[in-house]
């Protein structure tokens, strides 16, 4: 059976090796239960001792599984603040990537979408959708029946230039290079 936990070595073990002397060292005023070499090695014991024999025990074989390269959609909004479900905030900007297995493998131009009613943006939702099955769905309909999931991006990450919510294009001191 091991020894049991000393909490007072184990709460040294914390601190930096000048705070724990100051604390436990006589000579630098402290309670006097330093004991040079011996606390080194008790503070090391606590630090990182307690993995080692997880450490030391043999490792297991771990057997790969493949899983099978399943396709998915996910679709891509730019919002003003974060949208619940059933909400009616206006979508800034809208696009959907597609994913095979664990990578990205295509993705929609961004479009501007603030100016469309809800309808529409879930019209263009669903045509990014079909766009994608047509050019990587080869058939087979699963993975482009809905979106696997929706990733929510602030407004200031719009990628569509000119951007009315960026208005670099309003800047007037922006000069054209002389001829």
């Amino acid at each position: 059976m091991s020894r049991p936990l000393n909490e007072k070595c184990w709460a040294c073990s914390l601190l930096t090796p000048a705070e724990a002397r100051k604390l436990h060292d006589a000579a630098c005023g402290g309670d006097g239960c330093w004991v040079g070499d011996s606390c080194h090695s008790k503070r090391s014991y606590y630090r990182k001792g307690r993995q080692r024999p997880i450490q030391r025990r043999p490792m297991i074989d771990e057997v790969v599984v493949s899983v099978p390269e399943i396709p998915y959609v996910v679709l891509h909004t730019y919002l003003d603040k974060p949208r619940q479900p059933n909400d009616a905030v206006v979508i800034h900007a809208i696009c959907a990537e597609f994913w095979l297995g664990n990578a990205p493998k295509a993705m929609t131009r961004p479009e501007h979408t603030f100016g469309y009613p809800p309808r529409l943006v879930k019209e263009y939702a669903l045509q990014l959708l079909e766009a994608l099955y047509l050019k990587y769905g080869h058939g087979r309909r699963t993975g482009f029946e809905r979106f696997a999931r929706e990733e929510q991006h602030s407004i200031a990450q719009c990628p569509v230039r000119p951007c009315s919510y960026h208005a670099a294009h309003l800047n007037p001191y922006q000069f054209s290079p002389s001829r």
